[in-house]
């Protein structure tokens, strides 16, 4: 069975959020609107827009060094960083470039870096990108991979957000979870659609949608 999406436009962009209403359920939650963001993060127009938008949002007085790219947004990181440069948000890196980098994962799901990427991190004023901020969990394990390898974290970005800040970070994203109505993000055990015996429609992650 294959899910269908509709377009979400907001006045305040330029993108489309593309989106479904169900019961689904993601590693950490069941939610029940699935945000198909795979052409945000991989059709190249659409991804430069995205980081125009994140750009205009952004604080343009922060020094990034490194774009730390989470779900399989390395497209977007890049035009994050080229968008970041061409807006005058500086960077202290010696080639005077930005970095973009992403994180290798344990079977565990640990974050890690490998010596020849970890200088990437090391010293850098680092910059987190994500897809989406639900439970924060992800960016949160981010923050502290940074930490551990001797960066700081001045900020994250998202296309998606359903908070506005994590462990102390300022979240910048294109679009809320208060602009879905009636958005929900639930421990499986507080979720109201299984109390109704609701069945879920897929599974979710950050690689996409696997239905039933």
């Amino acid at each position: 069975m294959v899910i269908p999406t509709i377009h979400f436009h907001s006045e305040y962009s330029r993108i489309p959020l593309r989106i479904a209403k169900g019961h689904f359920a993601t590693n950490h939650s069941h939610i029940n609107y699935y945000i198909d963001m795979t052409y945000t993060k991989h059709r190249l127009a659409e991804a430069r827009q995205a980081a125009q938008e994140l750009v205009m949002k952004l604080n343009h007085s922060l020094i990034i060094d490194t774009v730390l790219c989470l779900d399989g947004t390395e497209v977007l990181g890049a035009c994050l960083a080229e968008e970041m440069t061409a807006a005058g948000i500086r960077t202290t890196n010696e080639h005077n470039t930005m970095y973009v980098v992403t994180p290798e994962y344990t079977s565990a799901g640990q974050m890690i870096f490998r010596e020849n990427t970890a200088h990437l991190i090391r010293n850098r004023r680092v910059l987190v990108l994500a897809a989406s901020v639900t439970t924060g969990g992800t960016v949160q394990s981010a923050i502290q991979t940074i930490h551990y390898y001797g960066g700081a974290c001045l900020g994250a970005c998202s296309i998606f957000s359903c908070l506005e800040e994590c462990a102390g970070i300022p979240i910048t994203t294109i679009f809320r979870s208060e602009q879905l109505e009636g958005y929900m993000c639930l421990p499986a055990s507080q979720c109201p659609l299984c109390k109704s015996g609701v069945k879920l429609d897929a599974l979710v992650n950050s690689y996409g949608i696997s239905s039933f």
